[in-house]
Order: structure tokens, then sequence, then C-alpha cells
């Protein structure tokens, strides 16, 4: 079983697509109100790990900001992207392609698993699978920081269901058509997949059009997710 999808390297990434230099605002968000207290020189001995990496833009960030980075993804372009990224740079990380149903990582390693919509991308019996990988792979106590699409999305209704809350071959030029697979989760989902985990907080980020002249979905103005703050 793998839940490598290769679209992300055929039609995005090897295509010089979504090649990100800058962080996501959330992201940049939580990290600073759960880390930064940290004295900068002390925050190397903090080990975070961006599942999903893509080209790196917000691996760069935690980078930049003195952790320790490691990131995984199933895309070889963008793991080589990340790695000439942080060469150029003079930053320290490190990158490898990977399937997320088999973190090489040791067990009880890191501080922070950060999730950035990538464990979308699957269907749920993955999703599940993939969090009990990271839930082994934190330290006690460790914080898992994790973006998953929910089921308010608009964009919902221009996929094919597949399975429960999960969807393909939208009919849109949205983000959704890129990864071929999206999971929208709901906050019964949740409970279950977080199990394992004390949920600290979860919370839900929309942003909508209001004023689209033309009434149509427009992935880049549109979206719904849910944020779940959740520790081992």
């Amino acid at each position: 079983m793998r839940s490598v999808n290769n679209v992300w390297e055929n039609k995005i990434y090897s295509k010089g697509r979504q090649l990100n230099n800058y962080p996501y605002d959330l992201v940049v968000s939580l990290i600073a109100r759960f880390f930064f207290s940290i004295p900068l020189g002390k925050r190397k001995n903090i080990k975070m790990l961006d599942l999903g990496c893509g080209a790196g833009n917000n691996s760069k960030f935690l980078a930049e900001n003195g952790f320790e980075v490691y990131g995984i993804d199933g895309s070889d372009t963008a793991i080589r992207l990340c790695r000439k990224k942080f060469k150029s740079l003079g930053l320290n990380g490190s990158f490898i392609q990977g399937d997320f149903l088999n973190l090489p990582y040791s067990d009880i390693f890191f501080d922070c698993v950060l999730d950035r919509e990538s464990l979308y991308a699957n269907k749920y019996a993955m999703i599940i699978k993939t969090i009990e990988q990271i839930h082994r792979k934190l330290k006690s106590g460790g914080l898992f920081i994790c973006f998953m699409y929910n089921n308010h999305h608009p964009e919902i209704k221009l996929g094919r269901k597949i399975e429960s809350n999960t969807y393909s071959n939208f009919r849109t030029a949205s983000g959704f058509h890129n990864a071929g697979i999206a999971h929208f989760t709901n906050l019964n989902e949740i409970k279950v997949l977080f199990n394992k985990f004390k949920v600290d907080k979860i919370l839900r980020n929309t942003l909508s059009e209001v004023g689209n002249k033309k009434n149509k979905l427009t992935w880049l103005m549109q979206y719904d997710e849910y944020i779940i703050i959740a520790r081992k």
C-alpha cells in the first residue's frame, strides 16, 4: 500500500508549478505562538517535520527561525528543489522523497509535525494510517499542527464522489484537480483520526468571495479548512 500520488510529481512540480517561496501566514502565526518563546539559539534542539514539504516554502521559514528541519514529500522534483533552495541560502535541512505510510524516522523523534494540506490528498484509510505514523514519531508532548480541508468547502460539489467525503475529477481549474483526490474531513472524523492525541484546539478558517460578479468558484479566493492543534 502506498500513499504517494504521482500527480504531484508528473503534473505539478516537474512542470514548475506551485513553487512558492513564502510560508503560509497561519503557519507563521502558529509556529510563533507555540515556539517563539524559545530563544533563537536554543531552537536548534527543536526537531520539526514538514509533512508534504513541497518545494520548501514552510520549511524555509522554519529553518530561518533556527529550528532543526526535516521534510518529506512524494515528489522527487520537489525534494530536489528543497535541497537546492536550502543550499543556495546556506540553510540546514534534511529532505527525502518518501511515502507517508512509511515515515523513515525513528520513533519518538520529533517535537513538532506540520501538515499544511498534504493529508487531504488521500483516501480516508491512508489518512488514518499516516496519522498513526505521526503519533509514533512524535515525542511525548509533541505538537501536531494539521491543516485539512473540511466538509464546508465550496468545491465539494464540483468533484465526483469516490467514497465518503472523498472526491476526484473536479470540474474546475482549482487546486483540487492537481491532487486528483481530495478528502474533506468533518468534526466527527477528526475525533476518530486524532483519538490517540490530546486535541487542544480545532479552528475553522474560511475565505469566501462576496464580490465575485461572475459568480464562479475561484480556488485562490475561496476555501474552508480545519486546523487541528493536537499533542501526543
